[in-house]
């Protein structure tokens, strides 16, 4: 099913309430890591696209493949385990999956989430670094010797003159925080759609804190 959302939704305002980030330790040991991702808050509006092409609409987790719009939540949790929870209700209705691992650089969480018209498909992810000890969320299942793999080469500890090199200057630029978007028209069965991409990553001290990424086509 097409997931079909408002501004709001699109930009990362209102689909979450537990933490919001600041310009310190978004993800520090001084808080509690939520079942819910952070909310990401710094755009009111959707801003004209500039990235010619589709950035990111898949992405690998433990070798199994995700596709936006397509791979069912359900089926994630079959392979990877899990628990999906929702919050929300009507336009505002989210499932989740949260999960957690290690690499070379230390911990991550990511959260797998689809909207309430997207069919139970997964719709977008954040994916964050964690402070080593951080108090997550015991519903976010971890992952032994897992590995998140995005199509693009920008990950958790990228440097940031990497992230331009491969993705361009950003649509917007708010401090340690890029947005990107992308939007093209396609046809469905028969009728006209516009498809966004959107990449927003959070930097510090020049590298890849955090990144999320959704895909939502409208009418």
């Amino acid at each position: 099913m097409n997931r079909i959302f408002s501004i709001a939704v699109i930009l990362f305002i209102a689909t979450s309430s537990a933490l919001t980030q600041t310009s310190n330790s978004p993800l520090s040991s001084r808080v509690r890591v939520g079942w819910q991702p952070p909310t990401w808050d710094f755009l009111n509006e959707l801003p004209a696209a500039t990235v010619p092409k589709e950035m990111v609409g898949t992405l690998r987790v433990s070798k199994f493949p995700i596709e936006f719009e397509e791979t069912k939540l359900d089926d994630v949790g079959k392979s990877l385990g899990g628990t999906i929870g929702h919050t929300g209700d009507a336009a505002a209705y989210l499932e989740r999956l949260c999960f957690q691992g290690t690499n070379s650089e230390g911990r991550w969480v990511l959260w797998l989430e689809s909207g309430e018209i997207d069919g139970r498909a997964v719709g977008s992810f954040q994916w964050q670094r964690l402070a080593k000890d951080a108090d997550l969320d015991q519903r976010c299942r971890m992952l032994q010797h897992a590995e998140v793999e995005l199509p693009i080469a920008v990950r958790l500890g990228t440097a940031e003159k990497e992230v331009l090199k491969t993705l361009g200057a950003p649509t917007v630029r708010r401090g340690e925080r890029l947005i990107y978007v992308h939007e093209h028209e396609e046809t469905i069965g028969g009728e006209q759609f516009t498809s966004y991409n959107i990449v927003a990553v959070l930097l510090r001290g020049g590298k890849v804190l955090a990144i999320e990424v959704s895909k939502t086509v409208s009418s």
